[in-house]
């Protein structure tokens, strides 16, 4: 039971504030409608939900596959970081570490967010730690070492690649100007800018993080595994994204 408890706590947490929580809702009335009309031999209503339960699981993988997706990169990051961490401990003495390199990129995302935010220009950042083909592809390559100058070039305002986001694969700006997936959570205040809903729903089923700077106040949020954090400080979003590309988020 607890096991049990443990699972529905760990559903709930990843679909709690999308559109999954309303199709759960839809497809448990259904359920209990079919069981309605089973009991009350209603033959031809019998038949015809049956047959649209018939085909429920495939329904549901269909329907549910992006909350899927996500709790599946879950439980491999978790099980890559435990790995990573018994290699990490049993081939200590090589010196084998990568905070000074975490640290030094970012600084200079967080050297380029804060500049950004001090002149109110509107950026988004895209980091990630695999592959970003589906993002990369819907804008331009740039494939160029990460730094605070080359980051604030591309989000000014007159700039050709300024509109979209730029897609940081560990220290390699590899992308500008790309189009993102817009966030399908219906929770989200009204007053949400295109700019963070994109770089909200860049996240809801990958492990990427989006860093997100507001045009019209400067403001400067984050947005993580579904999640959207607004108007951070400094030293929220450096820990942040030193944990992340340290590999202990």
């Amino acid at each position: 039971m607890l096991i049990a408890a443990y699972l529905i706590y760990l559903v709930y947490k990843y679909v709690k504030g999308t559109v999954a929580v309303n199709i759960f809702i839809g497809i448990t009335i259904f359920f209990l409608l079919l069981t309605v009309v089973t009991n009350l031999q209603m033959r031809f209503l019998s038949l015809m939900l049956g047959s649209v339960a018939g085909i429920g699981l495939i329904g549901l993988m269909v329907i549910f596959q992006p909350e899927i997706r996500r709790f599946l990169l879950m439980v491999g990051d978790n099980t890559l970081k435990t790995r990573y961490d018994f290699f990490e401990k049993f081939f200590k003495q090589t010196g084998l570490d990568n905070t000074d390199q975490a640290t030094a990129l970012t600084n200079e995302i967080l050297k380029a967010t804060v500049a950004l935010s001090r002149t109110k220009t509107g950026g988004l950042m895209i980091l990630t730690k695999s592959d970003a083909f589906q993002l990369v592809k819907t804008g331009k390559v740039i494939d160029a070492k990460v730094s605070s100058i080359l980051l604030e070039n591309l989000f000014f305002k007159n700039a050709p690649l300024h509109d979209g986001a730029v897609v940081i694969l560990y220290d390699k700006v590899v992308a500008a100007s790309c189009i993102l997936p817009v966030s399908e959570n219906t929770n989200l205040p009204d007053d949400l800018g295109l700019r963070h809903r994109a770089g909200l729903g860049a996240t809801e089923s990958t492990n990427h993080l989006a860093v997100m700077v507001s045009e019209e106040n400067g403001e400067v949020s984050y947005a993580s595994e579904g999640r959207i954090y607004q108007n951070v400080s400094e030293d929220e979003l450096r820990l942040k994204v030193t944990q992340y590309f340290s590999g202990f988020d």
